[in-house]
């Protein structure tokens, strides 16, 4: 993205703006025109938008028309929730993270959080969000996909639980292995991947590099095998079979862009996301000692134990039975019970946003 003419007049000296603002415009025309000279910046971050080897997604080619739009905000789509599910669903570009609308939840079913629903709902004490960013993107009463998260980035520091992408064959030549992605990414922004075989062989024999900008320029070239790192924590493993050079891949590590810091510390000064809108069932601990008969939540934003009564485990139990550690005993890890980074119980904890089919017993996909 080249910087905007904002970008610049903010980058530039005060003393310089003093003396453009005194005749010297001719200056920051021609610095302008520097810049519209310049070959554009290279980025191997900001999934999704990314014209990569399989597929194009830019900011006309599926989301925004710059005119006779149907969306107010110049899109394709008369609406968030439509927009947003135009790729969102088992046959779309983000078909691996389909939204289908029969999945929301509504108080009796469902294995997502309710979209396209009010903001303002009595039944399950729900508020318009407090938080500008989240509150100037409730349409027509209603809170929708954009309300929580923010479609145009997605950095770590807003929390979540990162994902690794599944590998998508770009190039295929005959390799009859199938990879597969693993590890935790921990990237401070997502990024894009390209994988390819450098070296014929197996899945133990073969070599492959990878890029992070579309190919442009590569990593050294490695071994094939299980669990092969490649940076930020994410791994891929080449299933069995051969490998044939020049085949490609594509996958991503990504952070759940959110558009605010997911719930992370004290209900008083931490940050809210869940506690925004559902501020009206907050309590903690102590609410429950002077407890008024009003409906409530299970307490949040406090650490195990903290009110000394002695019947908070020190360590969560997992489904198995035994103490919850690492990716769960059972080694499933979307049945694990969650804290904040403080060691907190927050709404998350207990509460998947989507994909929670409500049976610890199996694995919430995809």
């Amino acid at each position: 993205m080249r910087p905007t003419t904002e970008h610049v007049r903010d980058e530039i000296a005060p003393w310089s703006r003093r003396w453009m603002s005194t005749g010297g415009d001719w200056f920051f025309a021609a610095w302008l025109l520097f810049l519209a000279a310049a070959p554009p910046l290279l980025r191997a971050s900001d999934p999704p938008h990314w014209t990569g080897q399989r597929m194009t997604i830019d900011c006309t080619t599926q989301c925004h028309t710059t005119h006779q739009a149907d969306g107010g905000a110049i899109t394709t789509s008369n609406s968030n929730v439509n927009l947003c599910q135009s790729c969102h669903n088992s046959a779309g570009l983000a078909g691996d993270l389909p939204i289908d609308s029969a999945a929301r939840a509504n108080g009796s079913s469902g294995m997502s959080h309710a979209y396209d629903v009010a903001a303002v709902n009595p039944t399950v004490g729900t508020q318009v969000p407090v938080d500008a960013k989240m509150s100037a993107r409730v349409y027509n009463g209603n809170i929708v996909c954009s309300t929580c998260h923010n479609q145009h980035l997605n950095p770590s520091s807003k929390g979540g639980t990162p994902r690794a992408g599944v590998p998508k064959q770009t190039t295929a030549l005959g390799s009859t292995g199938v990879l597969s992605s693993g590890g935790a990414y921990s990237g401070l922004v997502g990024s894009w991947y390209l994988l390819e075989v450098t070296q014929a062989g197996t899945e133990t024999t073969a070599q492959f590099k990878y890029s992070k900008d579309n190919g442009v320029s590569w990593f050294p070239a490695q071994p094939a095998g299980v669990d092969v790192p490649l940076d930020s924590g994410l791994t891929v493993t080449f299933g069995v079979g051969s490998y044939v050079v020049g085949e490609r891949w594509e996958l991503y590590g990504a952070w759940p862009f959110l558009r605010v810091v997911l719930d992370d510390g004290d209900n008083a000064t931490g940050s809210k996301l869940c506690r925004d809108c559902h501020a009206n069932r907050v309590m903690d601990h102590t609410a429950i000692e002077t407890y008024d008969g009003t409906e409530r939540s299970h307490p949040v934003g406090v650490l195990l134990g903290v009110n000394l009564r002695g019947y908070d485990r020190g360590i969560p139990l997992d489904a198995s039975g035994g103490d919850q550690g690492g990716a769960g005993m059972d080694g499933n890890p979307t049945n694990d019970l969650v804290l904040d980074s403080f060691g907190n119980v927050q709404c998350f904890t207990c509460h998947g946003m989507h994909y929670a089919d409500g049976n610890s017993l199996t694995q919430d996909g995809p």
